[in-house]
């Protein structure tokens, strides 16, 4: 681990938080990555986009693609086949503020044997309608098999965003199937969707 944030083009930090002890694994951890496109492999070029993949996690890459002024991203194996790849918002939405770098922030396990595997993301869109602008937290479920929205949060409604999307991963994350229609968790309203 190099660092506490790094680009997802050279590898992921370390944020530590306090452990579980149930079940023998610790949920309480984060991996940061940044998202920098000129680091990652364009897999696909159109006029209004393009995709592209993007380290990640060891053995969770990430692919990211942009069209029709809305961006999506899955993350695992062959990550461009997940549910999460053709997954975005209704509203036009961009996770570049122009500002910092975009960043992922995992939720992961360690396992007894050491290993660390994640089972969420959590990523902040920039989102526009009409005029009206906002930023949304989206929730993905990881594992081995499958990425996919579970959960959003208006990030402008509640003020305690960040703290909500690690509070519900951590304890509904897992247990998820995925859904048709990701949960709207918290106030909502203030940030278009």
């Amino acid at each position: 681990m190099r660092g506490v944030l790094v680009s997802a083009g050279v590898g992921v930090g370390l944020l530590a938080m306090s452990p579980t002890p149930s079940r023998g694994v610790d949920l309480h951890k984060s991996l940061l990555t940044a998202i920098e496109l000129k680091k990652c492999e364009q897999i696909r070029k159109h006029k209004d986009g393009g995709a592209w993949r993007c380290l990640g996690m060891r053995g969770y890459p990430v692919y990211f693609a942009e069209g029709d002024l809305r961006q999506m991203m899955a993350f695992g194996p062959s990550p461009e086949k997940r549910r999460s790849a053709t997954q975005t918002l209704g509203a036009f939405n961009t996770i570049f503020d122009g500002k910092r770098r975009p960043t992922i922030e995992w939720r992961v396990e360690q396992l007894l044997n050491g290993r660390i595997v994640p089972f969420a993301t959590i990523v902040r869109f920039h989102t526009s309608l009409e005029g009206v602008k906002g930023e949304v937290l989206v929730i993905t479920k990881v594992d081995a098999a499958q990425s996919c929205h579970v959960a959003v949060i208006d990030a402008q409604a509640n003020p305690d965003a960040m703290a909500m999307a690690r509070t519900w991963a951590i304890a509904e994350a897992r247990k998820r199937t995925c859904p048709d229609t990701p949960e709207v968790l918290g106030a909502k309203g203030k940030s278009p969707m």
